[in-house]
Order: structure tokens, then C-alpha cells, then sequence
């Protein structure tokens, strides 16, 4: 029982929340209307995830000590993930510069990097979770198809969200050149 509740944790947090969470961060900001929301909606939704991961980790380590079961491998990558995950948690805390400091596109650059590497190696260690499982109810598939159907939702939204943007800024530049040309005259 205590191996489908590591999995059941891990899958949901690791494998769907966290996805789900990089996209409401890199999809909802582009809209105007939603002021600081995206922010709360990423910020929610990553917190949550992070504390459901942290919940199957320990299950998993329990496992780990109290039954003998050890995966190296998949093992080593929740390890990594936690680490990645923590780090992001405490970067995110205290060292996130406001939005002006000269040095924000360094901490950018570490979240973008750490949050997509973090999102790959729990895939990668969700399915092999399924595969440690000798998987014959079909969970494995029916992982990969929400996996799927995530990706598919991202690259729909980076179309409309490349669209609104080069809407927008064609908006903006039309707009400066009347300015332009009114002031012009």
C-alpha cells in the first residue's frame, strides 16, 4: 500500500501539478487583465505541488529504510528533484530580485533552468516509478496521455501567447508612431 501512496503523491505532484504550474507561470502572465494573478495562480499551485512531492519523498525514503526496497536510479533522480525543487523554493524566498534590479535576469535564468530541469527528471522518474511497479493496470499509459495532452495544451497556449504578444506590440509601435507624428506637426 505504502509503494501506491509514494506513487499516487509523486505522479500527481511531480508528474501533473508542477507541469501545470510552469504553465500557468509562462501562459498567464502575457494577459493584461490578470494583474498579479498569474503569480498566485504559478505560486499556488508549485507550493502545493512541492509540499504533496515532499510528502512522497518521505514515503518513499520510509519504504527505503523499513522494507530494503532500493531503485538506484530512481532513487538518485528524487533526490536531484527535491534538491532542484528546495533550491528553487529558497531562491524564491529570499534572493528574488524586484523586477528592476540589474541582476534579475541572472535569477531569471536559474529559475527558468532549475524549474525546466526539474520538470524533465520528474517525468522521467514518474514513468520509471511506473516501471519499478511492473505497471498492468495501464497507469503508465494513462500517464503518458495526461503528459501528452499537457504538452499539446503548452503548445497551443505558446501559439496564442506569441500571437497576443506580437499583437500587442504591434498595437504599441502604431500607436508611437501617431504619437510620434502628432507631435511631429
Amino acid at each position: 500500500m505504502l509503494r501506491n501512496v509514494h506513487g499516487i503523491l509523486n505522479a500527481v505532484s511531480w508528474g501533473i501539478m508542477m507541469p501545470i504550474g510552469v504553465m500557468m507561470g509562462r501562459y498567464l502572465k502575457v494577459f493584461d487583465g490578470l494583474g498579479e494573478t498569474w503569480f498566485r495562480l504559478h505560486k499556488a499551485c508549485q507550493s502545493l505541488a512541492f509540499f504533496i512531492a515532499i510528502a512522497g519523498f518521505v514515503t518513499g525514503l520510509y519504504i527505503g529504510i523499513h522494507y530494503g526496497v532500493h531503485h538506484a536510479p530512481h532513487r538518485c533522480i528524487g533526490i536531484t528533484l527535491v534538491c532542484l525543487a528546495s533550491a528553487q523554493v529558497f531562491v524564491a524566498m529570499f534572493f528574488r530580485p524586484k523586477k528592476t534590479h540589474k541582476y534579475r535576469i541572472f535569477w531569471e535564468i536559474f529559475h527558468y533552468i532549475v524549474g525546466y530541469a526539474t520538470i524533465v527528471l520528474a517525468i522521467v522518474n514518474v514513468l520509471k516509478g511506473f516501471d519499478i511497479l511492473n505497471d498492468h493496470n495501464g497507469w503508465k499509459k494513462k500517464y503518458l496521455g495526461i503528459i501528452i495532452s499537457l504538452a499539446a495544451i503548452a503548445v497551443i497556449l505558446e501559439v496564442i501567447t506569441w500571437v497576443w504578444v506580437c499583437k500587442k506590440k504591434r498595437t504599441k509601435n502604431s500607436q508611437n508612431h501617431v504619437t510620434i507624428g502628432q507631435q511631429q506637426t
